[in-house]
């Protein structure tokens, strides 16, 4: 079954989270994400590079380097991360573009999915990063 959000887009949520916890200033290495996380280092790594390609994230590199949030958690919505990794499932076939559907445009089903996704996209724009922060000291193992 395909799932509405991938497990990279899961994960870079979690890995935006996490961030958006931690003290001003403070980086975070890929390995940190990585075991607090549950995340397999090499994913990890791939999510951080397409979170920075988009402007998410930063990176210090060296020694003492590490991964940071660019946006304020309080700006950075839950949208905009799945969009990062852009959004490869629809909720019903009939909404992808240059689908031919025999009975439109008198199918009322259609005009029901559309509206169900669009509500949906918009209550995951207006909702912020911030609103999900965890205890990050709660993760250590």
């Amino acid at each position: 079954m395909n799932s509405f959000i991938s497990r990279e887009q899961d994960y870079a949520l979690r890995i935006a989270t996490y961030l958006a916890a931690t003290k001003e200033g403070e980086l975070v290495s890929v390995n940190e994400l990585s075991r607090r996380l549950y995340i397999s280092r090499s994913f990890a790594a791939r999510i951080v590079h397409k979170l920075k390609k988009a402007n998410i994230t930063g990176a210090v590199q060296g020694r003492y380097g590490g991964i940071f949030l660019k946006i304020a958690p309080a700006q950075l919505s839950i949208w905009d991360i799945i969009e990062a990794f852009g959004m490869k499932v629809r909720l019903n076939a009939c909404l992808q573009e240059n689908y031919n559907c025999e009975l439109e445009p008198g199918c009322t089903y259609h005009y029901l999915f559309a509206k169900v996704e669009r509500d949906l996209s918009e209550y995951l724009k207006k909702r912020k990063v911030s609103d999900f922060l965890f205890d990050i000291d709660s993760t250590k193992n």
